[in-house]
Parts: C-alpha cells; structure tokens; sequence
C-alpha cells in the first residue's frame, strides 16, 4: 500500500506541512495536493530525463512538484492568473538578497506612500527596513476604473482595503527588474485573497463581513518574507514552461519539437459543474489587472473547457465531438427531461444538458490533440470528481472519460478511488477518481 492510500479520505486532498513551500505562494482552492503528485511520479517511474505535462495545470502544483524532484515539465493554462501563478512559482533564477533589497524598497515607499496620502495603519510598524533606493511615493490615491469595478462581484473588498491594495500595486509596478516585480505581484495576489478581500471558500466562493481597514504593512511583508525564505530553501532542479493556453487545443501550444517526447501527464481538468472557475480567481484577476473589463473576462472564459452554464456560448460546438456516445447523449437527455419535469426555466438551468455534451466534447478534443505529443507507454493520471450538480442526475465523470479515451486509442488502465467528498447541494458522498490510461 503506498503512502498516498494510506491517508484517511479526510486528509487525502490536504497539503501536507512538508509540502507547504513554494506551493503555498497562491493556491487554487479546488486544487489537489502535491504528495498525489509525487505518488504518480514514483508509480510511474519517471527519472531525470523524462518530461510531465499538466495540460490543466493552474497555479502549478504538477509543475512545481516535478521541479522539486528533478523532472522537467511543460504546464498549459487558460485562466491568466493562475498561469502566471504557475510561471513565477517555477522560476528557477531568483536572488534572494536582491528580492530582499525590493522588499526594503516596497515597505519603505509603502510607508511614505501612506504618510503622504494621509492613510494610518491599525497597529503601529515596528520594522527596521532600510533602503539605499530613492522610495516611491504615490502621489495620488489610485483608482480602479469602473469597467473594471464592474467585473468584481459586489461586496469582494471594502473601500479601504482597496486603497492599499492598489498603492501597494503602483509600488510594485516601479520595480525595474521583471522577475522582482512578477514576485512580488504574487505576493500581493495572495496577499488579496488570503487578507484585503471579503472572500471565503467553501468550496464556492462566496462574501464574508467585510473589513472596514486591514493591516497592510506587516501582513504583506510577512507574505513575501516566506517568499523569499522558500527561494533560499528549496531547490527546484529542471526546468517548467508554462504557457498560456486552451487544453481542448493542445497542438496549437506546445512546441513541434516535442512530439513524441512527453512520458507522463498528471492533472485534473474542470469538472461539469455549477462552479465558475474565473469567479474563484476574480477579485486578484481585476486588481492585478489580468481582466481590464467584461469582454477581457469573455475572452477568458471562451478558452476554459466548458463545465457550467457562466462559460457556454451560442457558438460552442463541442458536443457535435459526442454524438456517437450513447451514455453522455443519455445523461444530456436525463438532464433536460428533469427539468422540464420540475418545470425549471431560469436559462442558466436550460443550459445544464448542453454543459454536459459540451463539456464531453471538449475533452474529446483534448484527448485527440494530446496524443501526438506523448511518447509510447506514456501514462496519464487524471483527477475526475463524478457529480450530480444538474438536478441530481449522476455523471460519472472518470467512467466516460475513459470511454471516450479507449475511442481514441489509450490503452485504460484502471480507475482508482481517490477520495469520497460531500456533494454541495444533497451533502450525499461522491466519488472522486483518479483514471489512469496509457499511450499505444
């Protein structure tokens, strides 16, 4: 038995302490955890000269876990934020002395920042720093523009909050040095969700009472200076490239020059949901700029598999890629005949069977386009949660994936039990699986 099957089912999608470093910066809150990583990894028999790609990769936890033991990776991303978390996780050229001269820096404009503006703190700062850099002072009190205010769900963050929020951003934006300035904008990506924010998981995202101030100087710099004491104390050996792009797509992003080469794929793509995954991540996105406005946000969402009824557009044709699957056209069928049934007309309800064909459809376009890039006996390991999201009608995530696979040529392995987890609505166990598959 190994050390992953082991752990209680409660404990299964944990992180453990040990893990914390680097994968800590900025998490996606419906991610998994790196041990399961680092179990596919020894399972599979990967050595230092083969390659792992995570096609639905977020904010890193294959890329990052595959650096930390020695295996070069590729990672694909469509949600902006969450590649750019990725990026600057698998950045393998910081200085720490030099990420420790910028915090100076920061902290320093920081205070004569607020100093000008009039803005108090709600503790005193007893820090010390000290700078050799002439310090930014912003002027003025920056302002997020309405189209961008637009795009946050009313009541994410408070007037105050925002302000610092948004100060401390200016600063950043003055470092010079690329790589600096990206650190500490993950600093701060972290620093809005974790403490300026009036959010909470649960898994969904939803308000808490809203902060009317928060302390910025202290809790920001303690964020980067855990940063900063992970560069210095963990070794990522290889190399990660990361790139910002659609999975149902894959061909279109990763290099020609490796074809044939990718030895093993670990991730966990979307599952068909009620869940909008851009509101998980919108607040940092908006404030950091990665969504200027509504269309940029449509945009985004026009590249994201297609699992709830927020991403689906009147163009999409994915499903016509699952016609000939009896079961998943069942399920479609199941799920609208439920609704008329219960006589739902809300169009986000009317969109429910389609998501499902849709969402299908897009992995079978995924698994078409993947092929070429995976070398013989490459194995795969998918994290597939079954749901019941859609008027309680049961889809079995892995099981039709892995119909869908052998159609396209993958030798299915096995479906493994991952975890069982509470459904959000009926609160009934479900199962979480983990379908392994190999390249012919």
């Amino acid at each position: 038995m190994t050390n992953t099957q082991i752990l209680e089912n409660a404990k299964r999608n944990k992180i453990q302490a040990d893990d914390l470093a680097i994968h800590n910066w900025y998490q996606f809150i419906l991610g998994y955890p790196p041990h399961l990583v680092r179990e596919y990894i020894n399972r599979f028999g990967l050595a230092e000269e083969d390659a792992i790609l995570d096609p639905f990769c977020g904010t890193g936890t294959t890329p990052v876990e595959a650096l930390k033991n020695g295996i070069t990776c590729y990672g694909l991303e469509a949600n902006p934020i969450a590649a750019f978390a990725s990026k600057v996780k698998t950045y393998t050229g910081y200085d720490p002395e030099m990420l420790r001269d910028y915090l100076a820096y920061i902290h320093c404009s920081m205070k004569a920042s607020y100093e000008h503006q009039g803005i108090r703190e709600l503790q005193e700062n007893l820090f010390a720093y000290q700078t050799q850099m002439r310090t930014a002072t912003i002027d003025n009190a920056p302002v997020l523009p309405d189209r961008q205010k637009d795009v946050i769900p009313k009541g994410f963050i408070s007037t105050k909050p925002l302000q610092k929020v948004l100060i401390i951003k200016e600063i950043i934006r003055t470092i010079e040095d690329e790589t600096a300035r990206n650190f500490f904008l993950l600093a701060l990506a972290m620093f809005i969700v974790k403490d300026a924010g009036n959010i909470r998981f649960g898994p969904e995202i939803g308000k808490t009472k809203p902060k009317t101030d928060i302390e910025s100087l202290r809790t920001f710099i303690n964020i980067a200076e855990i940063m900063i004491a992970d560069v210095e104390n963990t070794r990522l050996i290889k190399h990660a490239h990361i790139m910002d792009g659609d999975a149902r797509e894959v061909g279109k992003y990763l290099p020609a020059n490796l074809h044939a080469t990718i030895n093993a794929v670990v991730t966990s793509p979307p599952y068909p949901n009620e869940k909008d995954y851009t509101r998980s991540t919108r607040l940092e996105s908006v404030l950091l700029d990665f969504i200027r406005d509504k269309k940029d946000l449509r945009a985004i969402k026009n590249k994201l598999l297609r699992s709830n009824s927020r991403n689906v557009f009147v163009a999409d044709a994915d499903s016509q890629y699952i016609r000939e699957f009896s079961r998943i056209t069942s399920i479609a069928d199941e799920i609208e005949k439920r609704r008329l049934d219960l006589k739902k007309t809300s169009g986000f309800e009317k969109h429910y069977s389609k998501i499902v064909l849709h969402y299908f459809g897009g992995m079978y376009r995924h698994f078409k386009t993947l092929k070429p890039f995976l070398a013989p006996n490459c194995r795969l390991a998918y994290v597939l949660g079954d749901q019941m999201s859609f008027f309680r009608v049961h889809i079995p995530t892995a099981e039709l994936l892995a119909e869908i696979a052998d159609s396209l040529g993958y030798i299915v392995n096995d479906i493994e039990l991952w975890r069982t987890r509470a459904a959000t609505a009926t609160k009934m166990q479900i199962d979480e699986n983990i379908l392994i598959l190999e390249n012919t």
